[in-house]
């Protein structure tokens, strides 16, 4: 990782210290505390502490409408204590941030929605000897209807789809 000039305060998800803008390798073994995925290219580090964040999740909305959870708003939230996201099952360690509704006690990753991968911009992968964009647009049964676009997808739903495999 190369440090960039640049350091930031942030006031929401690490307001005790500066951040230092990096340039994180795809070689990065560095967990961002927002969306738990690899930090890879643009983002910032605490340098006293080892905190990382990708740099578009900085810009992560506090409260959302999410699809999964119609009618509550969720609130992005730190975690004082382990929770599990109710859409992927997976647990997050305390200090990590979710999605939160209070009124029903329902949790949700940011990478687990739709923001992360439209906030980190168009996302690849391999397939079939070629390169697609895929947008996952449901759930039917157990199969996942992938549709060919130049938008993002969900990474619940790519687990979904290597499961059954697609």
């Amino acid at each position: 990782m190369a440090a960039d000039s640049a350091a930031i305060k942030s006031t929401f998800f690490h307001p005790q210290h500066l951040l230092t803008r990096y340039h994180y390798t795809d070689a990065s073994t560095h967990s961002c505390a927002a969306c738990e995925l690899t930090v890879t290219g643009a983002g910032y580090s605490c340098d006293e502490c080892g905190f990382n964040i990708h740099e578009a999740c900085l810009s992560l909305p506090l409260l959302v409408d999410f699809d999964g959870h119609p009618g509550h708003h969720l609130t992005l939230t730190r975690l004082g204590a382990s929770r599990w996201c109710d859409a992927c099952r997976e647990t997050s360690g305390a200090g990590r941030y979710m999605y939160l509704c209070a009124a029903c006690n329902y949790d949700v990753h940011p990478r687990c929605t739709s923001l992360v991968a439209a906030q980190q911009g168009e996302r690849r992968r391999r397939r079939r000897g070629k390169t697609r964009t895929v947008i996952k647009v449901g759930v039917i049964g157990f199969r996942v209807v992938d549709l060919l676009t130049g938008g993002f997808m969900s990474p619940v739903l790519d687990i979904i789809d290597a499961a059954v495999g697609n």
